[in-house]
């Protein structure tokens, strides 16, 4: 008994429909693995500028100690050790300094406590990421109103490419001769 009416579909129509789904599908995956990739490189790169900006923010405001707050801008006095590490002396003619910890993955506030003196970790870079401090001096600067600058670098291998985020600064340090 033979069915009329009803067509059936080749072999070859099968493949070709096969693989038109197989084509667009593979594009659209591509796409969309495209897009994951930029919004997580814009977001890692997004939260490396706001963690910049923090430590920025924590470095020229300072750390709560028993006096107060001791600010970069009140120093009386200034030494830059290295690049990464300065040293100043507060109104309180007490010493601190920031400075990058050896392994290169935090930054060190070493102040005055109310139990003593002791080293006290601001920041800690997230994991796999680089962080980079340097403090510079102007060319030109005046000894008794001088500018210190800062940068804050943080970069992050993310999918085989470097995405990174900075914050630079000059703080005023108006050395008071208290």
């Amino acid at each position: 008994m033979r069915m009329t009416g009803k067509k059936s579909f080749s072999l070859t129509e099968l493949m070709v429909a096969s693989a038109l789904v197989i084509i667009f599908t593979s594009v659209t995956f591509g796409i969309f693995t495209l897009v994951r990739k930029e919004i997580s490189l814009n977001i890692t790169s997004g939260n490396l500028q706001c963690d910049a900006d923090v430590v920025i923010g924590r470095i020229i405001k300072g750390s709560p100690e028993p006096g107060g707050i001791a600010r970069l801008s009140e120093a009386i006095s200034y030494q830059l050790a290295s690049v990464s590490e300065l040293h100043f002396v507060g109104t309180d003619r007490i010493e601190r300094w920031y400075r990058l910890s050896p392994d290169g993955k935090s930054i060190v506030y070493h102040h005055p406590t109310a139990s003593g003196i002791r080293d006290e970790v601001i920041y800690t870079a997230p994991a796999y990421a680089n962080l980079t401090l340097r403090f510079w001096i102007p060319a030109g600067a005046i000894y008794t109103n001088i500018d210190v600058g800062i940068d804050v670098g943080l970069s992050q291998k993310i999918y085989d490419m470097t995405v990174s985020g900075s914050a630079t600064t000059m703080v005023n340090i108006r050395n008071h001769f208290a």
